[in-house]
C-alpha cells in the first residue's frame, strides 16, 4: 500500500511541479534568445548603415575599410556575447523557477519552492524530519499547484513586440538588398569584399594618371596639373579640396574644358599633396600626389692624372664645377647622386655624348677620360619613373695647352747704338712651369742665320734658370754699321711641342767710337734743354705762390679757394721731383751705357755722377718734397714763419737747379772745344797724309818709275 503511495505521489509531482517547471524553462530560454536576437539585429543595422552612411560619405581607402571592419566586428562580438550568448548561459533549474512562480503567485506561500527542495532530497539530517510529514507536504504541494498557470510569470507582450520587431528588422534588412541591390551589393563589395567598386551615383569623376593605389608620383618642383574624366552628368561646380603634410587646407574650383573634362593647377610641388573632387553627388575617394626628387648629382670628385713629362703626382679636387688640365692629362669624374638612376650619360652642351660612363652602380657614376677636351658638360641622368634631370650641374672643362717658357732677357746699360769694342752686360731668365728642355742666347750678325750659343750652367729640367752673360759685338766678326740682334730661345719638354719661348730680341746698330760720344751729346743736350725748362717752371711756380702769399694778410688762415690753389700748387712741385728723378735716371742710363761700350773716362764718371746724378737726386727725394709739404701745411697755417720757411727752401731749390745747369754747361763747352780739337787732328792727319803721297810720286818721277805729274796741291786744312 505504503509503495502506491510513493509512485503515485512522484507522478503527480512530476506532472504538476516539473513537468510545467520544464515549459516554463524552455519558454524562458526563448524569450532571452528573441531579447538577445533583437539587440544583434539593432547593432547590425545601426553600425551597418553607419558604415553605408559613412563610405558613401568619405569614400573609405580599402585600408581605412578593413579597418572599420575590425571595428564593427568587434562590436558585434561583444554585442552578441552580452546580448545572447550570456542570457543564453544563464542557469535556470527547478529550485530558480520555482522561486519565480511563487514570487509571481503569492498564494502559493513558497510551497512550490519548498516542493521542489523536498522532492531533490534537501531535507536535512534524516533524525531532524518526518517522512510522513514530507509526503503530506509534497501531496498539499501538488493539490496547491494544480491550477497555477506557470506560463504567466513571463512577458508574452513584450516578447511578442521583440518578435514582431525582430522580423520587421529583418524584413527591411530583406527589403534594402531586393529593392537596392546596387547600394547594397556596391556596399557589401566595398566594405566586406575590399573592392573598389563605385557607388551608384548620377556623376563619376575619375581623376587621370593615378594607379590602382590612387596615387600619382610627380617631379619636385615641377607645375602640378589635376586632370579628371567625367562620366554622367557634368556638375555645375565642382570643387577640389587638397592639403598637404605641413597643415596646409584649401579648395580650388575645377574648370570645364570640353564635355567630360575637368582641369586645375595647384602650382609648384613642394610637398605631398592629398586631394578628393567633389561634385554633384560625386565625392571620390582620396588621391595622394607622392613627391618624388629629379636625379641630381649631390657630390663630386675629379682624379687628375697630369702628363708624365711633368713629373707631378695626381690629384684630386671636390664639389669644383670648373677645372683646368693641362693636355695630355687623364681626368676621372666621380659623382654621386640623390637616387638610384637607371640611365646616366655625360653629354657637351649641345646633347652629344662626350665620355663614356664606366660604371653607374646604383647611385654613384664614374666617368673615365683619357683625352679630355675643353667645354661645358653636365651628367643626362634618366631614373626609374622615366625623369631626367632638368637643370643639371654644369661642369667647365679647359684643357690647357703647355704655354712656352717664360723667357726674359735683360741688358743693363745697352741702348740702340753699341760700338765695336762694347761688352754687352746680358741676364737671361728662362722659366717654365713643368721644366725647361733647353736655352740658348741667339745671336744675329746683319741679315745671317741666328746661331746659337750655349748658356753657360744650364741643365735640363729645372723650372727656373738665371744666369748672367757677356757678349762683344767684335767677337761677331762686326764692325761700324752693320746690325745685331739678340735674344734668348728656350723650349719645354712637351712630347707634343716642344713649345718654344723668346724673349723680347736687342735690336742693336753698330757705330764708331766717334759716333757714340756725339749720340750721348746729343742725348745730353736734349736733357739740358728739357732742364731749362724745369728751371723755368720751378720759377714760375715760386712766383705764383709769392703772389698768392702776398695777398694773405700776416697771421691770417687762407681762405678756402687760395687753400685750393695752395693744393694744387703743392702738386706741381712734387711734379716737379718726378722730373728731376727722371733726369737723374736718363743721365744714370748714358753714363751706363758709355761704361758698358768703354768710351766713359773717369772724369765723365765723376761729372755725371757727382755733378748732375746725386743733385738731382737730392732735389726729386728731399727738396722738392719738402718744399710741397710745406706748401700743404700753408693751407692750415699761413704763418710768417712758415712762410720764411718756403722762401728759404725755394731759394735753395733755385741755387741747386742752377749749378746743376751751370755743370751742365761747362761740360758741354768742354765736350765742344774736344770735339774741336779732334777735328783739327784729324784734318792735320789729312795733310800729313797727302804730302807724304805728293813727295812720294815725285821721288818716283825723278827716278824715272813713271812720268812726272804735277803734284796735287794739298787741301787745305779747315779752320
Amino acid at each position: 500500500m505504503s509503495t502506491r503511495s510513493a509512485d503515485n505521489l512522484d507522478a503527480r509531482l512530476s506532472e504538476r511541479v516539473f513537468a510545467p517547471l520544464a515549459s516554463l524553462r524552455r519558454r524562458w530560454r526563448c524569450y532571452l534568445a528573441l531579447e538577445g536576437a533583437f539587440h544583434v539585429c539593432i547593432a547590425l543595422v545601426a553600425a551597418g548603415l553607419g558604415q553605408l552612411l559613412l563610405d558613401r560619405w568619405l569614400r573609405l581607402s580599402a585600408d581605412q575599410r578593413a579597418a572599420l571592419n575590425v571595428a564593427l566586428t568587434v562590436f558585434w562580438l561583444w554585442v552578441l556575447r552580452r546580448s545572447l550568448l550570456t542570457r543564453l548561459s544563464y542557469t535556470l533549474d527547478d529550485r530558480t523557477l520555482a522561486a519565480t512562480v511563487d514570487r509571481a503567485c503569492p498564494q502559493l506561500h513558497d510551497c512550490l519552492a519548498t516542493a521542489v527542495q523536498f522532492a531533490g532530497g534537501r531535507v536535512g539530517a534524516a533524525d531532524s524530519h518526518s517522512p510522513q510529514l514530507i509526503r503530506a507536504v509534497l501531496a498539499d504541494a501538488c493539490d496547491t499547484v494544480a491550477e497555477v498557470p506557470f506560463l504567466e510569470v513571463l512577458d508574452h507582450r513584450r516578447a511578442a513586440r521583440r518578435a514582431c520587431l525582430l522580423s520587421g528588422w529583418l524584413l527591411v534588412i530583406v527589403l534594402a538588398f531586393v529593392l537596392l541591390p546596387g547600394l547594397m551589393g556596391t556596399w557589401f563589395k566595398r566594405n566586406w569584399l575590399l573592392r573598389d567598386v563605385p557607388w551608384p551615383q548620377r556623376t563619376y569623376i575619375h581623376p587621370v594618371g593615378f594607379d590602382e593605389q590612387r596615387r600619382r608620383r610627380v617631379p619636385l618642383g615641377d607645375e602640378l596639373e589635376i586632370v579628371a574624366r567625367v562620366e554622367g552628368v557634368v556638375p555645375t561646380v565642382v570643387q577640389l579640396e587638397w592639403s598637404t603634410p605641413a597643415g596646409h587646407y584649401a579648395a580650388e574650383s575645377m574648370t570645364q574644358v570640353g564635355r567630360t573634362s575637368l582641369h586645375v593647377a595647384l602650382g609648384r610641388l613642394r610637398e605631398q599633396v592629398r586631394f578628393r573632387i567633389v561634385g554633384g553627388d560625386e565625392r571620390t575617394n582620396e588621391y595622394i600626389v607622392v613627391v618624388v626628387e629629379r636625379p641630381r648629382v649631390l657630390r663630386t670628385n675629379v682624379r687628375v692624372w697630369p702628363p708624365e713629362y711633368t713629373g707631378l703626382e695626381p690629384y684630386s679636387v671636390e664639389q669644383q664645377t670648373v677645372l683646368e688640365v693641362l693636355a695630355g692629362g687623364r681626368v676621372e669624374l666621380d659623382a654621386w647622386l640623390n637616387k638610384p638612376v637607371r640611365q646616366a650619360r655625360f653629354l657637351t652642351a649641345a646633347g652629344d655624348e662626350a665620355a663614356a660612363c664606366g660604371s653607374v652602380a646604383a647611385d654613384h657614376v664614374r666617368v673615365s677620360w683619357p683625352e679630355p677636351v675643353s667645354g661645358v658638360f653636365h651628367f643626362g641622368l634618366l631614373d626609374d619613373d622615366g625623369w631626367g634631370n632638368d637643370h643639371p650641374v654644369q661642369f667647365t672643362l679647359k684643357v690647357a695647352a703647355d704655354r712656352p717658357p717664360a723667357v726674359r732677357l735683360d741688358a743693363a746699360g745697352v741702348g740702340e747704338l753699341v760700338t765695336v769694342l762694347a761688352e754687352l752686360p746680358l741676364v737671361c731668365q728662362l722659366t717654365d712651369t713643368y721644366g725647361l728642355g733647353s736655352g740658348g742666347l741667339m745671336v744675329q750678325p746683319r741679315d745671317e742665320t741666328p746661331r746659337l750659343i750655349e748658356l753657360p750652367g744650364f741643365v735640363a729640367g729645372r723650372r727656373e734658370f738665371q744666369t748672367s752673360a757677356s757678349f762683344s759685338p767684335s767677337s761677331a766678326g762686326l764692325a761700324a754699321g752693320d746690325r745685331l740682334r739678340l735674344w734668348v730661345e728656350a723650349a719645354d719638354q712637351d712630347p707634343r711641342g716642344p713649345n718654344v719661348g723668346r724673349s723680347v730680341a736687342l735690336e742693336l746698330e753698330v757705330v764708331s767710337r766717334d759716333d757714340f760720344l756725339t749720340d750721348m751729346a746729343r742725348r745730353e743736350l736734349e736733357l739740358r734743354r728739357e732742364f731749362e725748362r724745369l728751371i723755368s717752371a720751378q720759377r714760375a711756380l715760386q712766383e705764383a705762390t709769392q703772389t698768392l702769399l702776398s695777398s694773405l694778410a700776416e697771421d691770417a688762415g687762407p681762405e678756402q679757394a687760395v687753400a685750393r690753389r695752395l693744393a694744387g700748387l703743392a702738386r706741381r712741385q712734387n711734379a716737379q721731383a718726378g722730373r728731376c728723378l727722371g733726369m737723374s735716371r736718363e743721365f744714370e742710363q748714358i753714363l751706363a751705357e758709355m761704361t758698358t761700350n768703354r768710351v766713359a773716362v773717369q772724369a765723365d764718371e765723376r761729372r755725371i755722377r757727382n755733378l748732375i746724378v746725386l743733385p738731382l737726386d737730392t732735389l726729386g727725394q728731399e727738396l722738392m718734397p719738402a718744399a710741397a709739404t710745406t706748401l700743404t701745411e700753408l693751407r692750415v697755417d699761413a704763418s710768417r714763419a712758415r712762410r720764411e720757411s718756403w722762401s728759404q727752401q725755394q731759394a735753395t731749390i733755385i741755387r741747386a737747379l742752377r749749378a746743376i745747369l751751370a755743370n751742365m754747361l761747362e761740360w758741354e763747352g768742354y765736350r765742344e772745344t774736344i770735339a774741336l780739337l779732334r777735328e783739327i787732328v784729324t784734318e792735320q792727319h789729312d795733310v800729313r797724309a797727302a804730302t807724304l803721297e805728293a813727295l812720294e810720286r815725285r821721288l818716283k818721277a825723278l827716278l824715272e818709275l813713271e812720268e812726272p805729274e804735277e803734284p796735287a796741291p794739298p787741301d787745305e786744312p779747315k779752320p
